[in-house]
């Protein structure tokens, strides 16, 4: 169910975007940040442990949904061939 544009469903957007090597790049960011933020639980006081917790999650759930690990199997078979990222 996408209810943010009936013109071009997300499903279409990811797809589009997916093709881009700067939508990676952007997805590499969000999956650092998720890494940042595992770290720092194991430092963090524990009344922010939920707040962190959380920011991991949605850090997941964008990953997940726009298929980063795909996307990096693809980028990876790119550059073993030797073709632009």
């Amino acid at each position: 169910m996408n209810i943010f544009n009936r013109k071009h469903p997300l499903e279409q957007q990811i797809a589009f975007l997916s093709d881009r090597e700067q939508f990676l790049d952007l997805l590499d960011w969000i999956a650092a940040g998720r890494e940042n933020a595992i770290g720092q639980l194991q430092r963090a006081p524990e009344g922010r442990l939920r707040e962190i917790s959380g920011k991991i999650q949605v850090y997941d759930e964008l990953l997940s949904l726009c298929g980063y690990h795909q996307l990096l199997m693809k980028r990876a078979v790119r550059q073993a061939q030797g073709l632009p990222s």
